[in-house]
């Protein structure tokens, strides 16, 4: 059988905005202005709308509220192309809800409510066999319960998946919690937490994604450095790569284009650094774009905003994204 497209295992959560001058510092109010209920959703909606968006085909499991938030998000899928059938509403709980502060800068500052994601369930996961046995990629995420993660990533692998892991908002995880992650995306903090160490204790990158290697036994690291890039390790081969130099207007939701770069180029052939460099392009294109999901670019969208730029494509994604058409 020939596996094609992409599962997202993860979450939905309404981003509810309002710009500040500054971000508040502790025991302090600051006045905002802007509020709205913006198109920002959780990671798990994120990944997939921007997967979809790209051209792959795409299906999303995870749980919203029977509310007019879920109902909106799912919405927003269907409308990217993506496949909700293993969308559950819950009949008892809220759909999750992100409040987020955005400076000046654009630099954000986030406090969320998981609601219905905390739902999320093995037999959920179960639900999906089918389409997890077809996919050629599954992307998890941890807005949703670890257990629940895990789960996921272990089935999927069981079922002959390529699995890639965001582990955010990360937590420190014994040595066996991540055996059957094929490509671990933590951005610095997160892989900090992971293993257990502190800002202060922090190694490098380069030192701090040989750590995590070591301990969790992944063959695969990508660390992401924000407006430095990202640090790609594959085995014992590892380099840093420069972001795109673009004037940010907006930064939530750079992470999950980046991620769904990454994972379009694996499903192109690509080498783990190429996809790497697809999706730096692919999040210097979100960045430049205000709210979330108008930020997750098609594929041609991608192009020209890289032909505008001056910035170069990774050799081959054009040809091989002709060639699957």
């Amino acid at each position: 059988m020939e596996r094609k497209g992409v599962v997202v295992v993860g979450s939905h959560v309404q981003g509810l905005f309002m710009r500040v001058s500054r971000l508040p510092s502790a025991d302090e109010t600051v006045l905002g202005w802007g509020y709205k209920e913006a198109l920002d959703g959780g990671k798990g909606s994120h990944q997939a709308i921007a997967c979809a968006r790209l051209g792959l085909p795409t299906h999303f499991v995870g749980r919203v509220g029977s509310d007019r938030l879920g109902e909106t998000g799912a919405q927003w899928m269907v409308d990217a192309g993506v496949d909700i059938t293993h969308l559950c509403r819950s009949d008892k709980t809220a759909t999750g809800c992100g409040f987020v502060m955005i400076n000046p800068d654009g630099v954000a500052a986030m406090a969320t409510s998981m609601g219905a994601n905390e739902e999320l369930s093995p037999h959920d996961v179960d639900q999906a066999a089918l389409v997890l046995a077809s996919a050629q990629i599954v992307l998890v995420t941890f807005e949703i319960p670890i257990p629940t993660a895990r789960y996921a990533l272990g089935r999927a692998k069981e079922l002959g998946a390529f699995t890639i892991l965001t582990p955010g908002p990360a937590e420190f995880l014994p040595p066996t919690a991540l055996t059957a992650v094929d490509l671990l995306i933590p951005n610095e903090g997160e892989a900090i937490k992971l293993i257990g160490l502190t800002l202060e204790d922090s190694p490098p990158p380069e030192e701090l994604a040989q750590r995590i290697r070591e301990y969790f036994g992944i063959k695969r690291v990508i660390i992401t450095l924000g407006e430095k890039g990202a640090l790609v390790a594959d085995g014992d081969e590892q380099q840093l790569i420069a972001a795109f130099r673009v004037e940010a207007v907006d930064t939530p939701g750079a992470g999950d284009a980046f991620t769904a770069g990454v994972g379009f180029g694996l499903s192109k052939g690509l080498s783990l650094l190429d996809s790497a460099r697809y999706g730096c392009l692919a999040a210097a294109r979100a960045v430049t774009v205000r709210e979330s999901i108008p930020g997750f670019g098609t594929f041609s969208e991608i192009q020209a905003f890289a032909e505008k730029n001056g910035f170069e494509i990774p050799a081959g994604i054009l040809l091989r994204n002709q060639q699957a058409f």
